[in-house]
């Protein structure tokens, strides 16, 4: 039977926006050139004493430095432009066919099915032994059958074209890195450039992790001259990133004045810190590549993990927060058992209030997440892979997880308090297939959630009522002791009367659905309370779906 691939995806990018950096880029060199032959002049001045010693002394200092400033400025302008030209030429228009693909693709299922049904009913005729009729299903038969065929290869050619633009651009992308990458490579000898320059055209995990295991003799010499890189590319082995982002923090920390950034930085080396053994590894840390500084910690042994877990933060959450979050990792490890590393992802900028109803931050956040994610099957690939996800993280989650037609390899996506999943009917559909098994619980008492569903149009899914999903409670309930478990009474994810804290219903049920893939209490059971949002305002309810909140 003929089947149909993943449905091609759009390549993001600004033309306009490249164009535009690109044309500062050459001013900056422009005005680099002016500045150098002024410096040429000063330093050439004539007269005598201290002063003028000193103006001629500075500027050839300045004039032995600036001519790699112009360099860089020009090879800038120069790589930006050449790419933008190369996505007005094949990504657009790969863009452009996604659409005709996507209809034809549907024509083609429909048609497909057709055929299926002439076929299913000329046989019956058939059977039945009626000359005439006999005749007339086949030629129906026969028909739809063609229809089928010349519209797989209409979106054969579709895709093929789709596939030529793609590969194109895949080629300028990678020669644009190669350029970068050579120009920032100076110090490597050409063997280690070459790899290097492999590695950042990696198509994946995996095939970063092969080159890196290939050349053990350039691993040094790569992560002496690029460790902001290699410390952050998924397929790269965890402690080797750790290692070398753990000494990236501590020469920052050496030399970063007072202010919001060294906050940022000692907020993660107290995270470090923390008890446990394993220590905490620093798996990601990039204080330049987003507006946030953005950083994951790994609480356990990554490498020989059975189950790993992974905490993803919503909204307004930041680096600041690492700490709280790491106790709440541990108390899960503890909780689930043997085996069990959890990671604490603050891989991307979150929103703040005035983001939080659109998806943008989602957007940039979920690919990040699905690089990390594949990453951790590249790298432990007979793990259990466990995303655990709040407000906001979840609706990247959602993002990450459902625009993938295998779900990044994760096997249980838990959502707690979620702000939403995207109205994005291709996510939800690969959401509700059960493969991950996804699972949601929302508080009685959690009016932000409710609110962040009903006030955007880009994320207002509730996930607790789609088909498949496993919903659990979070109102309080008892464990299999009769010990009682307390209610989550926020929508916080820390701290008493959160959804992570330890010791609460919904925290219990997220380590049993790790342990045993199913929630630990009876939604609504014995224990459970009602909150604000309960039958008393059965208006406004879930339970009730006048408002869908």
């Amino acid at each position: 039977m003929t089947t149909v691939s993943a449905l091609p995806q759009r390549i993001e990018g600004d033309v306009g926006s490249m164009a535009w950096w690109s044309g500062q880029f050459t001013r900056v060199q422009d005005r680099l050139e002016d500045l150098r032959d002024a410096v040429a002049r000063a330093s050439t001045v004539s007269g005598a004493g201290e002063s003028v010693s000193a103006v001629r002394d500075d500027a050839e200092r300045l004039l032995t430095t600036i001519d790699v400033d112009i360099g860089e400025a020009a090879l800038l302008a120069i790589v930006l432009q050449d790419y933008a030209d190369a996505h007005e030429r094949h990504a657009q228009r790969a863009n452009a066919l996604v659409e005709d693909i996507e209809m034809a693709e549907a024509d083609w299922m429909q048609r497909s099915e057709d055929a299926a049904d002439a076929a299913g009913v000329a046989l019956v005729v058939a059977g039945a032994g009626v000359g005439l009729f006999t005749d007339l299903a086949q030629n129906a038969a026969t028909e739809a059958t063609q229809a089928r065929d010349l519209s797989w290869q209409h979106l054969s050619a579709l895709r093929s074209e789709y596939e030529r633009h793609f590969t194109n651009w895949d080629a300028a992308y990678d020669e644009a890195l190669a350029v970068l990458a050579g120009a920032a490579s100076a110090s490597l000898t050409p063997e280690a450039r070459v790899v290097f320059e492999r590695l950042l055209g990696a198509d994946d995990s995996a095939e970063v992790l092969a080159l890196w295991n290939a050349h053990p003799e350039l691993h040094d010499q790569l992560l002496d001259a690029h460790p902001d890189v290699l410390g952050n590319l998924d397929g790269i082995p965890w402690d080797v990133r750790a290692d070398v982002n753990r000494d990236r923090l501590t020469a920052m920390l050496a030399t970063e004045p007072p202010g919001d950034r060294r906050d940022e930085l000692e907020a993660i080396q107290r995270a470090l810190e923390a008890e446990g053994s394993p220590r905490p590894n620093l798996i990601s840390f990039d204080p330049d590549g987003a507006e946030q500084t953005t950083a994951a910690i790994a609480h356990g042994d990554l490498a020989t993990a059975s189950e790993i877990n992974t905490l993803v933060p919503g909204m307004n959450g930041n680096v600041g927060d690492m700490h709280a979050w790491g106790e709440s990792a541990r108390a899960l490890n503890r909780s689930v058992g043997e085996g069990s590393a959890t990671v604490v992802w603050f891989g991307y900028d979150t929103p703040s209030l005035i983001e939080e109803p659109g998806m943008a931050r989602a957007e940039d956040g979920a690919a990040a997440l699905a690089s990390y994610l594949r990453g951790i099957g590249t790298l432990a690939p007979h793990a259990d892979v466990n995303v655990i996800a709040h407000s906001y993280g979840s609706t990247t989650a959602a993002l990450a997880i459902g625009s993938d037609l295998d779900g990044a390899g994760v096997t249980a996506f838990i959502a707690v308090g979620s702000a939403g999943f995207p109205n994005d009917e291709a996510v939800l559909a690969n959401l509700s297939t059960g493969d991950p098994q996804v699972y949601a619980t929302i508080s009685e008492d959690d009016a932000v959630a409710r609110i962040g569903r009903a006030t955007t149009f880009e994320h207002a899914v509730s996930p607790e009522q789609l088909p498949g999903v496993t919903v659990f409670g979070s109102d309080g309930g008892v464990d299999g002791d009769g010990g009682e478990l307390p209610a989550a009474t926020g929508h916080g994810a820390l701290g008493p009367g959160a959804y992570l804290e330890p010791g609460s219903e919904s925290f219990f049920n997220v380590s049993e659905i790790i342990r045993t893939e199913a929630p630990g209490t009876e939604l609504g059971g014995e224990g459970s309370t009602r909150g604000f949002w309960d039958e008393s305002n059965w208006w406004i309810s879930d339970e009730y779906a006048f408002i869908d909140f």
